[in-house]
């Protein structure tokens, strides 16, 4: 059993002596760049002047493990004289990729909120500066962006063959164990420690305890990646062997390499069982829901009827839903916007500031696409980039019973922290109809997904989940009594809801 912590990331930083920024007059960007070096001097030079990449505006975060050659204080001098902002961070000792990592990840988290995108990459040229554009274009749409050599176009011509069967067998090992425990494992190249990370979905990670070092960390991030429904996008690259310098590799990083696969398969496969008591297991990973905005899963004809029914009837009925509900409001939130069909038809009706928030790439472009005078934003609703109190009213329709417990309760925590006045929750109703379709859907036709996952509530039902919430309850006979709506207080949800209710 492991446990996820859903608080706010508060990071103790015992093995971090200081960080250190130069060039603070300069704008800094959306993208950082992080480093981790232990003895590297002899690439710093060459490195950051690599990173001058025409078209690329990043800032560079040095992670020094107190290396004896003076990495760091090397790139003190050499910082003036770069484009960009450079920050420093010495650790007090060698602790390692993965913790050096980790620190820097949480330091960023906790105190750089202007950072959007974060690379992380090694010092000895193995990484091609010249891929940080792509990675970063792959990572906004899909929230994870991998360099990799084991999909078309990526290679590692600098290698023997020894050494290519060796790279080649591990991440075939690793695949295969994963996939033994979960069957739509994706990642190839699950050493390769290219990745450009957006900053909700790191932050989705970090909530779960990342294990290892060096490669079995590397495998870990993408692994819990891929768990919080965003597998990384694999990107060809060509792989390099390092200019100077010597390789940290030895036999304790092979081997925890090695039992890793099974350490993750065994503990987030348990986190799954255990979380499946009394609840049906949600499919909400990025695929599933690609396949479903594209009217190509095993319910194609089905959600394409969905679709024309939001369209003539729904979008417009949940607009007015929403302005009843939610009072007057001069901007709204919708958290989960699908086609956005409400969202565009509550904007038309109210010309109030609308936004929406969408974390599958497909439904981002076709809401994108349609809801042309509304702000839709690529994110992740459990960690939102926006202030707190930034909306009048959120909203979600039919979001919140695809999910477990425990990512409810960050769910509507989340909505309470930036909504002023109203959170809505729409969601199908426990009538004796619905509880049909799902048993035909679950039983008789053995589907997972949207549909079949759905949890179904009542106003009883609600209560005994959040006892002493405070709530507005509203059955929607017009939606052919198959929802029902809750109409919170921000505050309510913040005290009467725990952020955790289940340890995962």
């Amino acid at each position: 059993m492991f446990m996820k912590t859903d608080e706010p990331l508060v990071v103790a930083h015992p093995r971090i002596q200081g960080v250190e920024t130069y060039n603070k007059e300069r704008s800094s960007t959306s993208a950082l760049v992080v480093i981790p070096t232990y003895n590297e001097r002899e690439n710093m030079q060459g490195i950051l002047e690599a990173l001058c990449v025409p078209g690329l505006s990043i800032d560079v975060l040095i992670v020094d493990d107190g290396s004896p050659d003076g990495t760091a204080d090397l790139v003190a001098v050499l910082a003036a004289k770069q484009p960009r902002r450079v920050h420093v961070m010495r650790r007090r000792g060698k602790f390692g990729l993965g913790v050096a990592y980790l620190d820097a990840h949480r330091w960023i988290m906790e105190q750089w909120p202007e950072y959007t995108y974060i690379v992380q990459m090694d010092a000895d040229f193995s990484h091609d500066p010249k891929s940080i554009l792509l990675l970063l274009s792959e990572a906004q749409t899909h929230g994870v962006a991998a360099g990799s050599r084991y999909v078309p176009g990526g290679s590692a011509p600098d290698w023997n063959r020894q050494r290519l069967f060796l790279s080649f067998s591990a991440n075939t090992y690793i695949r295969f164990v994963l996939k033994l425990f979960f069957h739509r494992y994706p990642v190839r190249d699950n050493t390769s420690g290219f990745i450009a990370w957006r900053r909700d979905v790191l932050s989705a990670v970090l909530r779960y305890p990342v294990l290892g070092d060096g490669y079995a960390f590397l495998t870990s991030l993408k692994f819990i990646a891929y768990y919080v429904g965003h597998p990384p996008k694999e990107i060809p690259i060509t792989l390099r062997d390092r200019r100077l310098g010597v390789s940290k590799l030895n036999h304790h990083i092979m081997f925890e390499a090695f039992k890793m696969p099974w350490r993750l398969g065994w503990m987030f496969r348990r986190s799954c069982r255990d979380a499946k008591v009394g609840s049906t297991m949600h499919d909400n990973s990025l695929e599933m829901w690609d396949r479903y905005y594209a009217s190509e899963d095993e319910t194609g004809a089905f959600a394409k009827l969905v679709h024309w029914a939001r369209e003539y009837y729904f979008g417009d009925l949940f607009a007015r839903r929403v302005i009843r509900l939610g009072g007057a409001a001069s901007s709204y939130l919708e958290l989960g916007v699908g086609t956005a069909q409400t969202l565009v038809r509550l904007q038309k009706r109210t010309g109030a500031r609308c936004v929406g928030i969408e974390k599958t790439p497909r439904a981002y472009e076709l809401g994108k696409a349609l809801a042309k005078n509304c702000e839709m934003v690529l994110g992740d609703g459990m960690a939102m980039p926006f202030l707190d109190k930034a909306f009048d009213v959120v909203y979600s329709l039919g979001l919140l019973e695809h999910f477990e417990p425990a990512e409810q309760a960050i769910l509507l925590h989340e909505q309470a922290r930036v909504a002023k006045t109203a959170v809505l929750v729409e969601v199908p109703t426990h009538a004796i109809h619905m509880r049909a379709i799902l048993w035909f859907s679950r039983r008789v036709l053995g589907k997972k997904g949207v549909w079949a996952d759905e949890e179904l509530f009542s106003a009883d039902y609600f209560r005994k989940k959040y006892p002493g919430l405070p709530f507005t309850y509203f059955f929607d006979w017009a939606s052919g009594c198959m929802t029902c709506w809750f109409v919170l207080k921000p505050e309510d949800i913040k005290r009467y809801v725990p952020r955790s209710l289940s340890s995962i």
